[in-house]
């Protein structure tokens, strides 16, 4: 079978030369968590956030965007790599063990007083994780812009918000086994729903042909939302409870 040469060139980087032969392949990053960190849980209160085991997809794929257009620019990231990161297929395999514990914040909100903008202090409450064992992080791209994707995995340093920080330790070519990620509820079959797994709403991009104007709008434009909410299953049981933390050990789902 013949091939042909694709040749991408991204501003600010040198031209990569790759075969184009027409097909996809899974790239699995392996992230650490050198400290603790909180992926909230979509739809829960800014002042009692819970967390969740891992990033979402949503985050994933917005982690991606930020990272290209560091890299690459805006209009290079939005031209030639958003069409992929929107949908491109994604698996998440979470730690090992992971331990969480809901702790005290000093948070700031705005007022009015007398006419007056001001802050005004007040105490919230937020779930962190602590994790044992790297995250692995599985996405499914074109061949020929595997080096291109594989540079931005590595250069991941935070989920969501700074307060997140990852290390990228290893990229390679492997597929997921899909009955050790996280998997939407509704692939879940009866037999494999018997053990109590932990469930928690996470966000994705609403579908693979979403705008870059719906995820990046334009703040003085109207647009409608891009993130949905969906229900996920983590391979993850609680192994030990007490007070108000938890600890909860990875199990393959099957």
């Amino acid at each position: 079978m013949s091939t042909s040469t694709t040749l991408l060139t991204l501003r600010g980087t040198s031209t990569i030369c790759l075969t184009d032969t027409n097909t996809k392949v899974w790239i699995a990053a392996h992230y650490h968590f050198p400290g603790v960190y909180s992926c909230r849980v979509p739809m829960s209160s800014m002042t009692s956030a819970s967390a969740l085991p891992a990033p979402s997809p949503g985050t994933v794929r917005l982690a991606l965007v930020r990272i290209g257009t560091e890299q690459f620019g805006e209009e290079d990231t939005r031209d030639e790599l958003f069409p992929i990161i929107r949908a491109m297929r994604i698996a998440i395999r979470p730690p090992q063990r992971v331990a969480f514990t809901v702790q005290r914040l000093r948070m700031y909100k705005s007022g009015t007083n007398k006419n007056h903008d001001h802050l005004e202090e007040s105490i919230g409450c937020r779930e962190f994780a602590h994790a044992e064992g790297p995250m692995t992080v599985y996405i499914e791209v074109p061949t020929r812009h595997q080096v291109t994707f594989h540079n931005l995995l590595v250069a991941i340093g935070y989920w969501g918000q700074a307060s997140s920080l990852t290390q990228c330790l290893a990229v390679e070519h492997r597929a997921p086994v899909l009955s050790e990620c996280a998997m939407p509820l509704r692939e879940i079959s009866g037999s494999q729903a018997l053990r109590p797994f932990i469930t928690s709403l996470v966000t994705d991009f609403r579908d693979p042909d979403i705008e870059w104007a719906q995820i990046l709008p334009d703040p003085l434009e109207e647009t409608k939302g891009g993130l949905q909410i969906q229900l996920y299953v983590w391979p993850m049981v609680i192994i030990e409870q007490h007070g108000g933390g938890r600890v909860l050990m990875h199990h393959s789902i099957s």
